[in-house]
């Protein structure tokens, strides 16, 4: 929720922009609806320039829709500071104009709306920009659901290399000079029972996977280490490796497949989505060779979804549905013996921000990359409430794994268990 000072400052912008947006609307409907003689004698200089008379009544027209439609109807949002900008630059070539013709007296309600105008632009651009936030979600009541996470049991990231995205493309609301990198890691759940990663990184042919890829969804790149090699560095026994459990079959998820010689979990649903896939080729390359197992939704519901399946049985690793990124995307629950939550969800949303400040996609990215728009939106509803007790991990933010330890900086289990 916003902070008292921003909320007052959230306030003070809308008030100015309904006061400059009316203003702007009222000087223009009421020049451009009196007879021309009547607005001559009102504004002389409207008889020497009658066509620069008509243009700037009806910029101010359009300026003062662009300063409060955009904000309230929280389409296109970035419109109102540029619209606002755009007001300024119109006030002091006005007071140009005037001083031009030595009318000095007729600078000063310019001048008013030039510094308005001003504070609205920096104010909506930079510090209370209108997000076009979710409605408030209020925190979950119910009970968080019972675990009997072993003693023994780990939580790891292994990062697997960044590709770069603009904020613009990647949250509501977002700018084009905001660089965010997006992570593309697995996390590896040592269990008694068995290992699993969630989800599978950059593989060693990413490079080959990017290029299989549409050109307009090729971004620039940092390859790391994959998570194959990870754990051959962590000197890790791969016979504790049960497989993978992906939150979706994207390109980014399931890279890291080509080297590891595991089956994978994934529901019938997602495995339809990946073969029907037209611009994303790369799961049916690296799946040749493994092993499929699918599985379903067999248990109650579960934090608000509505069903849900207890991978252990102990209720420390659960996956719930989430199909509106992808046709059978999901969410993997993880519980810690410390008791410690985590939600990783995939692409639910790409970023925190998704979650801290209630944000979807982008209009376009919501129309490009999401099956489901809605059932996106209810699944981040549900996220969003829980977001107090459990450690929400959108799968590209880096942010998100802060505090989750790498693979090398604690032992691993070696040998049978």
């Amino acid at each position: 929720m916003a902070t008292p000072p921003r909320r007052a400052l959230n306030i003070t912008l809308w008030v100015l922009q309904w006061a400059l947006g009316i203003s702007l609307i009222g000087a223009g409907v009421f020049k451009l609806a009196l007879p021309s003689e009547q607005a001559f004698e009102i504004f002389p200089w409207g008889a020497d320039i009658g066509a620069l008379f008509t243009v700037t009544s009806v910029i101010d027209v359009l300026g003062g829709v662009g300063v409060i439609l955009p904000a309230l109807l929280k389409i296109a949002t970035r419109l109102t500071p540029i619209a606002a900008a755009g007001v300024v630059a119109l006030m002091l070539s006005s007071v140009v104009f005037y001083v031009a013709r030595g009318e000095v007296a007729e600078i000063v309600p310019n001048l008013v709306l030039a510094v308005i105008a001003a504070v609205i632009a920096w104010g909506r651009w930079s510090v209370a920009p209108i997000t076009g936030a979710l409605p408030f979600q209020p925190t979950w009541d119910g009970a968080l659901p019972a675990a009997s996470s072993p003693a023994d049991m780990k939580l790891f990231q292994l990062p697997t290399g960044t590709y770069v995205t603009r904020g613009a493309l990647a949250i509501r609301n977002g700018s084009f000079f905001d660089e965010r990198h997006f992570a593309s890691t697995a996390v590896l759940v040592q269990h008694p029972k068995g290992d699993v990663l969630i989800d599978a990184g950059f593989g060693a042919d990413a490079d080959k996977h990017i290029g299989m890829l549409p050109s307009f969804r090729r971004a620039p790149h940092e390859l790391g280490t994959t998570a194959s090699d990870q754990l051959t560095a962590a000197g890790y026994d791969r016979s504790n490796l049960l497989g993978v459990i992906l939150t979706h079959s994207h390109w980014d998820h399931v890279s890291g497949l080509d080297s590891l010689d595991v089956p994978v979990f994934l529901t019938q649903d997602e495995q339809k989505y990946a073969s029907d896939a037209k611009d994303d080729k790369v799961f049916t390359s690296v799946i040749a060779g493994h092993e499929v197992r699918p599985y379903t939704f067999d248990g109650p519901a579960y934090l608000g979804f509505p069903s849900s399946h207890d991978f252990y049985g102990d209720g420390s690793v659960v996956i719930v549905p989430a199909a509106g990124h992808t046709t059978g995307s999901v969410i993997v629950f993880v519980v810690l013996p410390s008791g410690e939550r985590y939600g990783f969800i995939g692409d639910l949303t790409w970023q925190l921000d998704g979650v801290t400040e209630r944000l979807e996609r982008p209009l376009l990215m919501r129309m490009l990359a999401d099956s489901d728009v809605k059932q996106v939106r209810r699944d981040l509803a549900r996220v969003i409430s829980l977001a107090s007790m459990i450690r929400i991990v959108p799968a590209h933010d880096h942010r998100a794994y802060e505090g989750i330890p790498l693979l090398g900086s604690r032992p691993v289990h070696e040998g049978p268990r």
